[in-house]
């Protein structure tokens, strides 16, 4: 496959992107190594967070666009406030109308437009070769579905989520169809589609008829870099899990390894959660619930490439699964940069699944929502620090190679290579 154009409609992008989302900036990469031209149009969500690095290279023009609806130009006329007028509640029809132009999320009503707009133009300029979508947030897909239609490019939707039949999608029913529907619509017109497990490739293919590329997520070596022999332990006395995510409320969350923590007796002192962070302020209720406040430890995002060091000077990286059938196709990008950081892993949750299995059959830790057995491995891993003179060791570096982007961002090119013809 020669040099190519690409242009890669994704809000989800850095430095704005989600905690989760450092698949985006790492294909972009990947991309550029491999001699191609890549033009990115994402999002601007609010300022840059911080939590991931900007991409800056001569074949990378990276266009961040505004979310949400744009202030009046200036000197245009505003409309004046009625004072005395009482401030009442949205009528229930008024807040439905309102949700479903949010649909499927909040990037449609403004940003989609922009990006569509912004395309027409960069088309003409650029020449491109294809289109690449990758979502959440699934308003990419629209955007990349009209930009397709109209320059008649070949485009390949990525689904790091699916979109139609998502069981992490609670919305009142009818919206919920309404979204699903909206999902089928627009995938329907993509050539091809890329899918992070194998639950979800499966169902992608029923829901469109078409080929699917499972493209799992990976850790990425450079995150890495300088960082492989850092061995000082965060706490030399204390076994510490990290947690680097978000938490969400009776979900993902870390209440089996709480009642653990509860069980343990006078070897709680010996145990400390650190969690980066409770966006949504749920974690105050679980550690009051189970009573080990004197065990768990609040802290703020950090940059990714801060976050890589903790993790990598953490005794056990705690990742929390929703304990539910709906969960088992469901693999937290997260899981990969655990297994690159090379510390042992605490996986709560079923112990069923595509993530559980990677987790039990890597060896790379436990993966459970007993919390007796949680106990117990706490134990165990309390005993191997003391033996390891405070720091529990490091896990193989060869299996977790065998968890890189690599041969993911390679299946990808291939089914690039396969849709556009070539050999």
């Amino acid at each position: 496959m020669g040099s190519l154009r690409i242009l890669f409609i994704s809000p989800n992008f850095p430095p704005y992107a989600q905690a989760g989302a450092a698949r985006t900036g790492a294909l972009a990469r990947h991309w550029i190594e491999q001699g191609h031209e890549v033009t990115v149009i994402g999002a601007r969500i609010g300022a840059a967070n911080g939590i991931h690095s900007g991409l800056d290279h001569e074949h990378l023009t990276a266009i961040m666009l505004p979310v949400e609806k744009l202030p009046a130009a200036e000197g245009a006329p505003v409309p004046s406030a009625a004072p005395d007028k009482p401030v009442s509640r949205p009528s229930r029809l008024r807040r439905w109308l309102w949700l479903s132009r949010q649909m499927p999320d909040r990037f449609h009503p403004h940003w989609t437009r922009r990006a569509v707009d912004t395309a027409r133009g960069l088309c003409l300029a650029k020449g491109f070769d294809l289109v690449y979508s990758s979502g959440p947030p699934h308003s990419a897909h629209i955007a990349a579905q009209k930009i397709a239609a109209e320059s008649g490019l070949p485009w390949v939707c990525e689904q790091r989520d699916l979109w139609a039949d998502n069981p992490y999608i609670d919305r009142q029913p009818v919206l919920t169809t309404l979204y699903n529907r909206l999902g089928r619509q627009v995938q329907r017109h993509a050539d091809a589609f890329v899918a992070v497990t194998e639950t979800a490739a499966g169902e992608l293919a029923a829901q469109t008829g078409k080929a699917v590329t499972l493209a799992r997520n990976g850790w990425d070596g450079a995150d890495f870099a300088g960082l492989e022999d850092v061995t000082a332990p965060l706490d030399s006395e204390r076994l510490t899990i990290i947690h680097a995510g978000l938490i969400y409320a009776e979900r993902r969350d870390p209440k089996a390894l709480f009642e653990a923590i509860a069980m343990l007796g006078e070897d709680r002192r010996r145990v400390r959660a650190v969690f980066y962070h409770d966006e949504y302020g749920f974690l105050d209720q679980r550690i009051a619930e189970y009573g080990v406040a004197d065990c768990v430890e609040m802290r703020e995002f950090l940059p990714r490439s801060e976050i890589l060091k903790v993790e990598r000077q953490a005794d056990v990286l705690l990742m929390c699964r929703w304990p539910d059938p709906a969960e088992d196709g469901v693999i937290p990008g997260k899981l990969f940069e655990y297994i690159g950081a090379r510390r042992p892993i605490l996986a709560t949750g079923l112990e069923s699944g595509e993530a559980a299995a990677i987790v039990r059959e890597g060896g790379f830790g436990l993966a459970t929502q007993d919390a007796a057995h949680i106990a117990e491995q706490l134990r165990t891993w309390i005993a191997a620090k003391d033996a390891g003179g405070g720091r529990v060791p490091d896990l193989p570096a060869e299996t977790a190679r065998g968890y890189t982007r690599d041969q993911a961002f390679a299946d990808i090119d291939a089914a690039i290579a396969r849709m556009l013809g070539d050999t």
